[in-house]
């Protein structure tokens, strides 16, 4: 084994401002007051539930202050060796609805108009292209779009590309209210202007999935969150989206990976039945082979079962991720849940392709420019092949503890 430094990319992590209302600057004067109106109601939510959430509306444990100092945030990134990041949004952008997870009493009671949203995702994408200029070849942030305004969403493609966005953008996982199924053919200007300026799209797990407020809220969220994460995927296969638009890449993030080969199996029989002989004319390859040359899945915080039961697909599309700074992910200990996955089993270039080399065919990352920074801050490989007995513990009651998901021993979840 080489003692070189490896790159590891996450393609997982996470940016917000401290406060709704610091978004207030990256808004043009007209939407002042609504806005004004809709961070006054965030800010009454988040003070009678103190404490539980931070920013965007989503859970964070210690470290919260890297979502937004972008200085701190790379001091975490080289203490954890990591060269490169995929930033997805914390939580909910401005006029979106907050928080954006299920809580308990439900989200704030506000009324946005399209062009609020609109507004919304471009005030986020300015906010996010300012943080990620500060080292654009380490910050490749992901921008939001207005679904279901099409014709805004190309709009806000373009300008995220202009800006540097890096990441792609992100898409609900779901269809809600007014937006179409990702099969519909509304969305081919969409598909056609990411594709025409290489921007991934992203499907991150978690949605704001309401169960009411029985101890099985949980369980169920957990039940269905990978169905619905993949779920616009098949859409988009199916409907022939990578057939018109071969250079176009889809990561689902966040996801176990558990599900993909029996999933795949079952579309390429779903594409074999007989009454599907016309869908054939138009598919000429199986649901299998558009994901292999398409397709990604952001497997955050993979663990020891995940890449053991990985396959040849999965080295071919598996990418880690660590989730920063969720208290589900690995940050402080992202070393040694990395050697705790991947100490022993894995070719140097099955360990390559997932920790990094993945990760630059879906998003267009030049490694070799990321080799200077690994070069400081990467671990060796001969390092990450150092067996991990058990997980880390907390140090001092309080202190974060190694609660990541990555050190799940049995199922997706435990």
């Amino acid at each position: 084994m080489s003692p070189e430094k490896l790159v590891v990319v996450s393609a997982d992590g996470h940016a917000g401002p401290e406060r709704m209302a610091d978004f207030m600057p990256y808004f043009e004067a007209r939407h002042f007051d609504a806005f004004k109106e809709y961070a006054a109601a965030v800010e009454a939510y988040d003070a009678q539930r103190a404490g539980s959430l931070t920013s965007g509306g989503a859970r964070s444990k210690g470290g919260e202050d890297g979502l937004w100092d972008f200085n701190l945030r790379t001091r975490h990134l080289d203490e954890d060796g990591i060269s490169a990041e995929i930033i997805h949004i914390q939580g909910a952008p401005p006029f979106g609805t907050y928080p954006a997870v299920s809580t308990l009493g439900g989200p704030v009671q506000f009324k946005a108009q399209p062009d609020q949203i609109a507004a919304g995702c471009r005030a986020y994408n300015r906010w996010l292209s300012e943080k990620c200029a500060t080292d654009p070849m380490r910050h490749l942030g992901v921008a939001r779009l207005p679904i279901p305004d099409i014709e805004a969403a190309v709009a806000e493609v373009e300008f995220a590309a202009g800006a540097g966005l890096r990441g792609g953008v992100a898409l609900p996982i779901f269809a809600r209210g007014e937006a179409p199924f990702y099969n519909d053919g509304r969305y081919e200007p969409l598909w056609a202007a990411c594709a025409h300026h290489g921007m991934a799209i992203n499907f991150h797990g978690g949605a704001n999935m309401d169960y009411g407020d029985g101890i099985e809220r949980l369980a169920l969220v957990l039940a269905e969150t990978d169905w619905l994460g993949r779920r616009g995927m098949s859409h988009m296969i199916f409907a022939g989206v990578f057939e018109r638009h071969p250079g176009l890449h889809v990561a689902i993030t966040e996801q176990r990976t558990h599900w993909l080969d029996p999933v795949l199996k079952e579309w390429d029989s779903v594409y074999a039945f007989p009454r599907n002989a016309d869908l054939r004319t138009v598919l000429p390859r199986r649901p299998s082979d558009y994901f292999r040359t398409n397709c990604f899945i952001g497997a955050s915080f993979l663990s020891r079962p995940e890449v053991a039961a990985r396959g040849e697909l999965g080295n071919h599309t598996f990418m880690w991720g660590g989730d920063y700074p969720h208290e589900e992910g690995v940050w402080p200990y992202t070393k040694t849940a990395l050697r705790w996955t991947f100490a022993e089993g894995v070719s140097s270039d099955d360990l390559r392709s997932m920790l990094s080399g993945n990760a630059a065919r879906c998003y267009g990352i030049d490694l070799k420019a990321l080799e200077p920074i690994a070069d400081l801050v990467g671990p060796t490989e001969v390092e990450l092949r150092t067996p991990v007995a058990e997980p880390p513990v907390a140090a001092t009651p309080g202190e974060r503890g190694a609660i990541s998901w990555a050190y799940r021993r049995e199922g997706p979840w435990h």
